[in-house]
């Protein structure tokens, strides 16, 4: 009898229960909102070529740090513009679609460094809503990682939902086989 099968026949059955089905929940609950999210990222950004164009100007641009407690810290271009559509100014801040930054500063400052402060900008902007804007319209590769992490965590979920319990089943079976050899399993 292995170690794992000892630990699972040690949960009582509401135990096995809350880890088998409530465990998974987090998993797809989490992985279907950043799905829902990259995918309506992912319809924009393929829609942002076919958006109307304004002039604008870089009003900041600079590369900001951001360090969790454990982890390594995150590089991101901070560029904000302003624009003024049908006599309305308007404020951007978004390069492209899906750049979340990086722990690599050099792509932060090619980007920062690519918008100084002062230089003329074509601001690419939702009629419907002109602060949903960007400098860099289409698909870029990273407008892709939202959408793969979602549906990496909603899979991982689904599978662990499905398959924990049958697991679980089996591992108590082989306790129970190996506790009794004449019972049936």
């Amino acid at each position: 009898m292995n170690h794992r099968s000892s630990n699972l026949s040690l949960m009582s059955p509401k135990m096995q229960f809350l880890f088998s089905r409530l465990f998974p929940l987090p998993f797809i609950l989490a992985g279907a909102i950043a799905l829902y999210f990259g995918l309506q990222s992912l319809i924009r950004s393929g829609q942002s070529t076919e958006w109307p164009t304004a002039k604008g100007i870089v009003k900041l641009s600079k590369v900001d740090y951001s360090r969790s407690k454990d982890g390594p810290g995150t590089y991101k271009a901070n560029v904000q513009y302003d624009f003024i559509v049908n006599g309305t100014s308007f404020h951007g801040d978004e390069v492209a679609y899906g750049d979340f930054g990086s722990s690599d500063s050099s792509r932060a400052h090619k980007i920062s460094n690519k918008y100084p402060e002062g230089k003329e900008v074509t601001v690419y902007y939702l009629p419907e809503d002109p602060y949903e804007c960007v400098l860099e319209p289409g698909m870029k590769a990273q407008a892709w990682f939202l959408p793969a992490f979602g549906f990496l965590f909603f899979i991982v979920g689904t599978a662990m939902f499905v398959f924990l319990p049958k697991l679980m089943n089996s591992a108590r079976d082989k306790v129970s086989h190996a506790l009794d050899p004449e019972a049936k399993v």
